[in-house]
């Protein structure tokens, strides 16, 4: 299993975030609510896979799941006291390599945001989830868009020490429905989603790309609203939903 973005990596990120639920305008977030009904039972369970630093599994909580999850993060335990706190219903939490990961139970959902993209044997990678979801049960997967032409160009161009922790086979949808419909899944979601935007992380610039970068960060707002929204092109997210039949 190789992991191009390392948990030395990880760690750093992690101290620059707050546990925080994701705010209502968030894409993602907007994408979970309209495709995932609610609980509608108290023992509806949700395993999210690199939960840290849980602003997706928060919603989650908030349509009544209990809330499990998976991480390396060192201090990972933070997660699920905060969560309680919140007065989500709160399960198990394992701090582990998810190359290890084997419990003795499956999930009503399964669900995981800016994983898979990270590792090249991503099919692997996807198999597994699918393996955690229980008969009848929800799969839940999203990663960043980095292969549409206009976020590839933009990514590989000015943003290449996050793009090369990135593996975009891995950012296939099309090819991630394929799967999971061999293994016994029903799509009823498979696109690119969101409004026009970009991010890119801090790396050494020539002076040609910090100027390019602040013009397109110029442009961004205007592009935003001269551009439909949910286009392979340029949306910022990938993601596919599924069922187990």
């Amino acid at each position: 299993m190789v992991n191009r973005a390392s948990q030395d990596y990880w760690n750093r990120e992690y101290r620059s975030f707050n546990l925080h639920i994701a705010k209502k305008k968030d894409s993602v977030r907007r994408w979970i609510e309209s495709h995932v009904a609610p609980a509608g039972s108290a023992n509806r369970t949700c395993l999210e896979i690199g939960c840290h630093p849980g602003r997706f599994m928060a919603v989650f909580g908030e349509l009544g799941y209990e809330l499990f999850g998976i991480d390396f993060a060192a201090d990972l335990a933070t997660l699920p006291a905060w969560l309680k706190r919140c007065g989500y219903r709160v399960g198990r939490f394992w701090t582990q390599d998810f190359a290890s990961f084997a419990p003795e139970r499956k999930f009503d959902l399964v669900a995981s945001f800016g994983f898979i993209e990270h590792f090249t044997n991503w099919e692997d990678i996807l198999a597994k989830h699918a393996a955690l979801v229980d008969d009848k049960g929800c799969l839940v997967i999203e990663a960043p868009n980095f292969t549409g032409a206009f976020q590839h160009w933009l990514h590989s161009n000015f943003d290449q020490l996050n793009y090369a922790r990135h593996h975009p086979p891995a950012m296939d949808v099309e090819r991630w429905a394929k799967i999971l419909e061999r293994c016994g899944f029903e799509i009823t979601y498979c696109g690119y989603f969101g409004e026009f935007r970009f991010w890119t992380e801090p790396q050494p610039r020539t002076l040609k790309q910090r100027s390019i970068l602040a013009a397109m960060r110029m442009l961004q707002p205007a592009l935003r609203l001269a551009l439909p929204p949910d286009r392979k092109a340029y949306a910022p997210f990938c993601g596919v939903i599924a069922t187990r039949k």
